[in-house]
């Protein structure tokens, strides 16, 4: 009993949701859920063809972004404005960092991606290279880049292709761990430690509300992303 309480009282907090195999996120999230599921179904053909290009699996790839897929549902009436696109592009993250489109992508997210990116022989086989300058125009063109749907695939590519030259021995893993880890890299920050990245993969983080609250319920995102993986694939 003592246990039970303790359960019900994180879970009133947004610490606790359960064992994940005991969760049905189809039925948590509903219509979001199906809204999102409809979605990619309908982009999937076209998005693995990107991912096809770069070596990256795709059905890891849309696992990872799958949440991704339900947030927006549930927040595509609060996404940001033309304006809020502005202020990054005149005065970079510090002004503003925003989660933008489908994949719900940061520009600081992609400032990391382009970095690393640009110090890898890749950005000469596959021809794409970035203009890493702090200055307006490489901030409207990073704008425009993540405001297009093909380029946040791409951008998801190239993530995806980074964490495993960096973190080789994730190639170990069965394929739901992968899912995981890349899905936490992801969410939190790939820029973390092997180890870092493993703990933060079970650790609830995720929340589809607008602003959080302390009525917000929060999700592991990992486990969103495997439900999803296991689902389609198993």
């Amino acid at each position: 009993m003592y246990l039970q309480v303790i359960a019900v009282l994180l879970a009133a907090a947004g610490l606790f949701n359960g064992s994940a195999a005991d969760r049905d996120f189809r039925r948590i999230f509903k219509k979001d859920w199906t809204n999102a599921e409809q979605y990619v179904e309908k982009q999937r053909k076209g998005w693995e063809v990107i991912f096809n290009e770069f070596a990256v699996s795709p059905a890891l790839a849309v696992a990872v972004i799958f949440p991704e897929q339900i947030r927006y549902s549930a927040l595509q009436d609060f996404m940001e404005t033309a304006a809020v696109k502005a202020l990054y592009i005149q005065g970079g993250t510090q002004m503003a960092n925003f989660s933008i489109g489908r994949f719900q992508m940061k520009p600081s997210f992609a400032e990391e991606v382009e970095r690393e990116w640009m110090q890898t022989e890749w950005k000469n086989r596959y021809e794409i290279h970035f203009d890493l300058s702090d200055n307006v125009e490489a901030r409207r063109m990073r704008i425009r880049r993540i405001d297009n749907e093909q380029w946040q695939c791409i951008y998801l590519a190239l993530f995806l292709k980074l964490l495993y030259r960096r973190c080789p021995q994730l190639e170990k893993e069965d394929a739901v761990e992968q899912v995981r880890f890349c899905a936490t890299a992801y969410n939190v920050s790939f820029k973390g430690s092997y180890e870092t990245i493993r703990r933060n993969s079970r650790k609830a983080f995720f929340h589809t509300d607008f602003m959080a609250s302390s009525s917000t319920v929060y999700h592991v995102y990992a486990d969103i992303a495997a439900f999803y993986y296991r689902m389609k694939n198993e």
